[in-house]
C-alpha cells in the first residue's frame, strides 16, 4: 500500500516505512538516481584507495586494548534531564525526555562486508549489548559498513523492536536486519516522537556499500529538537554550509556529538570528514553550549593517524581557538555524562 498520508505529511508503505520530505529538499538532492552534496565534491573511487594503500603507510595501531565495559547509570531519563554515554565510535546512547536513542550502532567486530573484509575494532564497546537500557529509537546516518552494520541492528529489532529513523533509500538493507518501523528522511525532513522532534538534516559526505550503489541513497545528520535544548548529531561530514545553516535555523544547540577522527591523509578525506580543529569551527559555529567528540579510538586504520592523534589535534586546536575548558570535550568508552 502506497500513498497513504500520516498526520504528519509523511508517505507509508507497508510494512511500515515513512518517507518525509519538506518542500527544501527538492532543488538539488536526487539527480537521476544519485543524490548530491549541498557544495558538490569530486568522489574518491577505487584507483585512489589503491594509490592510499600503497603509498601512504599511516600509523600502526595496537592490536588490542583492554578495558572494562561500562553500566548506563539509569534506565530511562525524565524531564529535562539529558545523558549522553559514548559507547564507540559514532554510537552514542541518548537518553533525553524519557527516550532512548541509539547513534549509528556497532558492536561488531568488523566494519566491512561479510565479516571478513575491513578495520578490525581494537577495543570492546563501552557497554555491553545486554546491558543496554530499552531502545526506542535508532537513528542510521548513512550506509556506510562503520555506520549501519546489520549484525549489530539484527540483534536490536528481536530484542528492542525499535523504530529506525535514516535517510532515503535505506530502507532494503535495514529490513534484511528484520527491522519492522523505518521513518525515512529527506534533508530537513522531520516528524515527532513523544516530546521529541526528530529532523534529518544535511551533512557533507556520501554513500554507499560496493562498486555501483554509490550515493543511490541519503547521507545527513540528525537534530533532536525540544524546547528544553536541542541535541545534534552529525554523522560524518566535511566542512560544508550545512553547520551555519543549522545555526540559523535552531539558533543554539544544548549538545552537539561531532566527528573528530578519520581525516588523514587530507588530500583523500578532507572534503567528507573534518579533522579537529575543522570541528572545532563546527562547534562554534553551531553555537553549541557543550560538544562532545565522537568517530575516534575504535577500529584499527580506517585512516592514517595514530589511535590517540585525534585527541591531541583536539586539544591542540581548542587551545588555539581560546575555547573554553569543558565546551568540547571527549568521553571515555562507555562513560556517561549526565550534567548538560
Amino acid at each position: 500500500m502506497r500513498g497513504v498520508s500520516d498526520v504528519n505529511g509523511c508517505l507509508t508503505d507497508w510494512p511500515r516505512v515513512l518517507r518525509c520530505s519538506d518542500a527544501e529538499v527538492h532543488e538539488q538532492r536526487l539527480d537521476g538516481q544519485r543524490f548530491s552534496n549541498q557544495a558538490p565534491f569530486k568522489e574518491r573511487g577505487f584507483l585512489d584507495f589503491v594509490k592510499w594503500k600503497l603509498f601512504f603507510g599511516g600509523t600502526r595501531w595496537p592490536t588490542w586494548i583492554e578495558s572494562e565495559p561500562q553500566q548506563v547509570p539509569e534506565q530511562r531519563v525524565m524531564g529535562d534531564r539529558l545523558s549522553i554515554t559514548f559507547i564507540n565510535h559514532s554510537t552514542v546512547l541518548i537518553q533525553y525526555q524519557g527516550v532512548n536513542i541509539l547513534t549509528d550502532p556497532i558492536w561488531n567486530h568488523r566494519v566491512g562486508p561479510l565479516n571478513i573484509l575491513g578495520p578490525k575494532r581494537v577495543r570492546r564497546p563501552g557497554v555491553r549489548f545486554d546491558d543496554l537500557p530499552p531502545i526506542d529509537l535508532v537513528l542510521i546516518t548513512h550506509n556506510h559498513y562503520d555506520h549501519l552494520d546489520i549484525e549489530t541492528l539484527t540483534l536490536l529489532s528481536g530484542t528492542f523492536a525499535p523504530i529506525v529513523v535514516t535517510g532515503r533509500g535505506n530502507t532494503p538493507v535495514l529490513q534484511e536486519a528484520g527491522l519492522a518501523t523505518i521513518y525515512e528522511l529527506d534533508w530537513w525532513g522531520s516528524f515527532r516522537y513523544q516530546a521529541l522532534d526528530i529532523m534529518f538534516t544535511p551533512t557533507q559526505h556520501s554513500s554507499g556499500r560496493g562498486l555501483f550503489d554509490k550515493q543511490k541513497s541519503l547521507w545527513g545528520g540528525f537534530v533532536l529538537a525540544s524546547p528544553a535544548g536541542h541535541v545534534y548529531f552529525s554523522g560524518d561530514t566535511g566542512v560544508g554550509p550545512h553547520h551555519a545553516q543549522l545555526r540559523a535555523r535552531f539558533k543554539e544547540f544544548r549538545v552537539a556529538l561531532l566527528p573528530i577522527g578519520a581525516y588523514e591523509p587530507r588530500w583523500l578525506m578532507k572534503a567528507a570528514h573534518m579533522n579537529p580543529p575543522e570541528a572545532v569551527e563546527a562547534h562554534q559555529l553551531l553555537n553549541a553550549k557543550v560538544s562532545i567528540g565522537i568517530h575516534f579510538g575504535t577500529f584499527a586504520n580506517l585512516t592514517d593517524e595514530g589511535i590517540e592523534q585525534p585527541l591531541r589535534d583536539l586539544a591542540e586546536a581548542l587551545t588555539h581557538a581560546g575555547v573554553e575548558p569543558g565546551r568540547f570535550v571527549t568521553l571515555g568508552f562507555g562513560e556517561t555524562r549526565e550534567d548538560l
